[in-house]
């Protein structure tokens, strides 16, 4: 009976960073609504939680919903495969979900002061947090992707996280290359293209442990 509590305890938690990702879409959506005015071709996602946005209690409220769910799916993740794939996936796992935490407080505590960059302190923060999660984001994705692609049944979770890894260096390159007139969209390819893999992984876990596969992981 124990085992049965703690295998249903497992899968709720697997399931939530795919609520996460829904709710930091739907503090998108809400958001925008909220927002009069607010142009998603050429914003960031991050004026719609800036200090002075009109935006900012509702997109805030799921974004921190958002994140709560994400940073606990991101532990589960790690303490239940940790060790049990291999050591690259492990580490890729324990990234991410550093990863996570950087990005749970980091733009809790340093928001936008207002919509683009006022160079105030906390707009530079920001900046730096948004820096951080990045190359832990990118190191997490390097390592799943070796990981995975090492193991014999799994290999789908590499191609998928390469996949992501240049969806991301995509999202870079246009936020370099485009005209200020399109950053939002550049932003989104890169945003978005993390957490629908958060959700995948999510998928992935909750599939794993309602089929009791987590023995089944298998070697080259």
């Amino acid at each position: 009976m124990e085992n049965i509590l703690n295998i249903n305890v497992i899968k709720i938690l697997s399931l939530f960073g795919i609520i996460g990702a829904v709710f930091y879409f739907a503090h998108v959506i809400f958001g925008r609504m909220f927002y009069e005015g607010y142009n998603p071709f050429s914003q960031a996602i991050s004026d719609l939680t800036a200090v002075t946005s009109p935006s900012r209690k509702i997109a805030s409220a799921f974004s921190f919903l958002y994140g709560l769910f994400t940073v606990i799916f991101s532990i589960s993740f790690y303490i239940y495969f940790r060790g049990d794939i291999n050591k690259i996936v492990t580490l890729g796992s324990l990234f991410f979900c550093v990863m996570t935490f950087i990005s749970f407080f980091g733009y809790m505590f340093f928001p936008l002061s207002q919509a683009g960059f006022a160079g105030t302190f906390k707009d530079k923060m920001h900046l730096v947090v948004t820096a951080v999660v990045v190359v832990f984001t990118i190191v997490s994705l390097i390592l799943f992707s070796i990981g995975f692609l090492k193991t014999s049944n799994f290999k789908y979770l590499g191609i998928i996280s390469i996949c992501t890894f240049a969806a991301l260096l995509i999202g870079v390159i246009l936020i370099n290359k485009l005209p200020k007139e399109y950053f939002g969209i550049a932003e989104r390819v890169n945003v978005y293209s993390i957490i629908i893999f958060t959700g995948i992984l999510s998928l992935w876990m909750f599939w794993i442990v309602k089929n009791g596969q987590k023995c089944l992981v298998l070697y080259p």
